[in-house]
């Protein structure tokens, strides 16, 4: 009877044991439901994505403590991350074309970032320096912050005039190639001797 006493105890903590790890074991085949608010927009035209550029991006941001107004130290938290930046130009607006001896010259609708930019989460890295004893008590409230910070400090990379400029040669590859396919089928193209395209974005 004795050994009944304590045999019974260990087989319960023994089935509870198995039961909470397969109650805890995640699945990986678990998906997410359907968005709750989904909302299907058609772009009128189309769109003609034009470059894209490939890049790990860094951001920064500083945060100082003080109390009763003198500073006990600061903290720094950094993020970096995948990005694609993708551009495209809308095929609804007029597309002018003009010819002058063999050069046709296309006049584009302007070129524009695809928003928002696209990012790899999976790849994410976030990581908090500064004043040791700070770091431990506001990792995750700085982290955080920073992170709400990324779609429109990426938006605001992908309006910038330098990564537009880098885009630009790719984008008008991009455009020579798409016009060239229709503009072989017109008349005035099979006219001219050595035809070319020069391209002219409306930005």
């Amino acid at each position: 009877m004795s050994d009944q006493k304590w045999l019974f105890p260990l087989v319960v903590a023994c089935v509870a044991a198995a039961i909470s790890y397969f109650v805890m074991k995640p699945d990986p085949d678990s998906v997410s439901g359907a968005g709750s608010e989904i909302l299907v927009m058609r772009t009128p035209g189309g769109l003609l994505e034009v470059s894209r550029i490939a890049t790990i991006e860094q951001f920064d941001k500083k945060f100082v403590y003080t109390v009763l107004g003198m500073k006990v130290g600061e903290t720094v938290a950094h993020i970096r991350v995948p990005a694609v930046f993708r551009y495209h130009i809308e095929l609804a607006p007029e597309w002018e074309v003009y010819r002058k001896g063999d050069v046709f010259k296309v006049i584009t609708p302007p070129i524009k970032p695809t928003l928002p930019v696209a990012v790899d989460l999976a790849k994410m890295e976030k990581d908090v320096g500064g004043t040791w004893y700070l770091v431990p008590l506001n990792e995750v409230e700085d982290l955080e912050s920073l992170e709400r910070e990324i779609t429109w400090r990426l938006e605001k990379k992908a309006k910038s005039d330098v990564y537009r400029q880098l885009q630009r040669d790719a984008a008008r590859t991009t455009v020579t190639e798409f016009v060239e396919k229709w503009l072989v089928t017109q008349q005035a193209w099979k006219a001219a001797e050595k035809p070319r395209i020069e391209v002219v974005f409306g930005d």
